[in-house]
């Protein structure tokens, strides 16, 4: 049932020799890599500006060479990741980088924060495209949450069917984002060369205050705000295998467009919205106040919010082309499951794309579904990846006698992207940045946890013959009975092991139980010994754990072996009309630190137990009649 459940989802799987066929076309590359920086457009002036409003309209003047300054920072993130492409054509972006050249610690650290990024970028990015959809239809504000999750469990969905389904279905939006927004830019460009540029009238006169007023800490808190406009810049050179042949040329290539077509719209709809003297407003972003000014509420206006819709939708599929990578590159190196590494029916890494869609979903469930509680999150981690990756390309270029031009290109990234992380971090720390370091601490933890398990592990299977454990040639089993019709199949198996020693144990919460059982017993297997205990408190494990340490300690020369027969019906969903008290004993078994028993977890089918003239097998189909 499941396997046709999955089928119809997802479609047939996919051959692994199909797997070269799965890459993405520049075209498609720049589709799925650039919605998430690209989307950030749409609220990034609206942070600059939502910062500076609290000193009056004349302060939003500032915004224009706010974004300017913005703008060479873009260029200059994006020059120095194209070097990192250059060096890393593998991907994996700061985790490779930082690996590489400045050893374990700075690995995990800008893994850790570039998971965190990516996690904050779905519920972010979802949050603002259910935030535009809200302000042209306001009826939906109560259900922005629901809205959001389910928009997720869709991008998840599309993602599952495959890398290349995935390209085919998010490309048409991003390039109709592209073109309605920047055909939006000309026109109110036009409008302002022509004298014509509407200005938006708010019902209320705020006193102009002057430029010199505003404090320094409050002109670096909304540059930080600002800087959210890179967040997803770095997401090409994590996912470069991503690209057809040749994959470090095509992504630079995608990688440098991206740029250009992000610091474009940016810097257009910060013209926009300062010449317009748009004032950020609860209900209404300001990409909508510069549309509805522009054109009204008429049909233009309904394509530029359906593109922001579609567009800040699709941001949230950047993280899915590249969460999963990240994610196997660390179980690869041993940091995260091994679960993490396996490529499911579709040739994608579907275990980190689920992992990431439940996780953002609840961000966004915590936090209401609102952009300005989560922003204050977001851009910390980025740049912290930015610099690592610098930094450590600054080592790699002196560690292989690189050019010095290179060596330059990379040093300005890093001081750059190191001063605008420390004007992040400080300005928003106590609007919520400072919930990153525990995150970030807790994910480090886990991976170093994980790393020592399957280091353990691997010494383990390592040992060399003298250390191996010797395993007793005489075998000892104990059948676990719960009633003696499943316990015949078990006994016959048993007997086939050609044990030393056979015997039986059940647990009885009562005498008359008890009493029954034993004669039942005694009727079918007569030769073998049943031991019974009472359980008066009803407890079936603590009987069955200490009877098998009995028998380990009385027969210390044998192997023991328990067996647990396990009746499987015929539905599925007829196993949740049984107890899995098999499971829970298992698990019991195996945590007992002082017993080294053999545990034998035998599936009795239903079918296994029946034969067609049995009375059984009449007595059902009088039951059906």
């Amino acid at each position: 049932m499941w396997s046709k459940i999955k089928r119809a989802i997802l479609k047939d799987p996919l051959s692994t020799k199909a797997i070269s066929h799965e890459r993405l076309t520049n075209p498609q590359g720049l589709a799925i890599f650039s919605a998430d920086p690209i989307s950030s457009t749409t609220y990034a002036t609206e942070e600059i500006l939502l910062v500076l409003a609290a000193v009056g309209t004349a302060a939003s003047y500032i915004s224009i060479p706010m974004a300017l300054a913005i703008v060479c920072l873009i260029l200059i993130v994006v020059i120095s990741y194209r070097q990192v492409i250059k060096a890393y054509p593998q991907g994996g972006g700061v985790y490779n980088v930082a690996k590489k050249n400045l050893g374990e610690f700075p690995a995990l650290l800008g893994a850790a924060s570039l998971m965190v990024d990516y996690i904050l970028t779905v519920a972010v990015s979802v949050t603002a495209a259910v935030a535009a959809l809200t302000s042209a239809f306001e009826e939906f504000l109560p259900y922005r949450v629901v809205i959001g999750i389910a928009i997720i469990i869709f991008l998840a969905w599309g993602n599952l069917r495959g890398t290349r389904e995935s390209g085919r279905m998010f490309s048409l939006p991003t390039y109709a984002f592209i073109v309605v927004f920047l055909g939006m830019i000309g026109y109110g460009f036009w409008r302002y060369a022509a004298g014509t540029f509407p200005v938006i009238s708010y019902g209320e006169s705020v006193q102009p205050q002057m430029i010199n007023a505003i404090g320094i800490f409050l002109i670096l808190r909304a540059f930080a705000s600002g800087c959210t406009a890179l967040t997803g810049i770095e997401a090409t050179s994590n996912g470069v295998q991503a690209f057809k042949p040749p994959e470090g040329e095509n992504a630079q290539k995608t990688m440098l467009r991206m740029g250009l077509i992000l610091g474009s719209i940016f810097l257009g709809i910060t013209f926009l919205a300062s010449w317009a003297h748009v004032q950020p407003m609860e209900g209404e972003t300001v990409v909508s106040q510069i549309a509805r000014a522009l054109f009204g509420k008429t049909a233009p206006y309904f394509i530029i919010q359906a593109s922001t819709l579609s567009i800040l939708f699709l941001a949230a599929n950047t993280p899915f082309a590249d969460f999963p990578r990240v994610a196997s590159q660390l179980a690869r190196d041993g940091y995260f499951p091994q679960q993490f590494l396996n490529l499911g029916s579709r040739l994608v890494f579907a275990n980190g794309i689920i992992v990431l869609a439940v996780m953002s979903a609840f961000l966004l469930f915590v936090f209401g579904g609102r952009v300005h509680a989560l922003i204050p999150l977001y851009a910390v981690g980025v740049f912290l990846g930015f610099s690592l990756s610098q930094f450590g390309m600054i080592r790699h270029w002196k560690r292989i006698g690189g050019h010095k031009r290179n060596i330059a290109i990379n040093a300005l990234g890093c001081f750059a992207t190191t001063i605008v992380f420390l004007i992040v971090l400080s300005t928003k720390f106590i609007h919520g940045a400072w919930f990153l370091i525990p995150a970030i601490a807790s994910i480090i933890f886990f991976m170093t946890k994980v790393k020592r398990h399957y280091a353990r592990v691997e010494a383990i299977f390592s040992l060399d013959n003298t250390a191996i454990p010797r395993i007793a040639s005489k075998k000892t089993i104990v059948v676990l009975v719960s009633n003696v019709g499943i316990s015949s199949y078990a006994i016959q198996h048993a007997k086939s092991l050609r044990p030393v020693s056979l015997m039986a144990f059940h647990v009885a919460i009562d005498n008359e139980g008890a009493e029954k059982i034993r004669q039942e017993w005694e009727k079918s297997f007569p030769d073998i010994k049943l031991t019974v205990f009472i359980s008066e408190y009803r407890d079936l494990i603590s009987p069955v754990l200490g009877f098998l340490k009995s028998i380990e300690d009385l027969w210390r020369d044998d192997s023991v072996m328990v067996l647990i027969p396990e009746f499987i019906p015929k539905k599925f969903w007829h196993r949740f009309l049984h107890n899995q008290t098999g499971l829970r004993i298992r698990l019991a078994i195996e945590g007992a630190k002082d017993m080294n028993i053999e545990i034998l977890e035998l599936p009795v089918k239903e079918s296994m137990l029946l034969w067609d003239d049995s009375p059984t097998i009449k007595l059902i189909e009088d039951m059906h009649k």
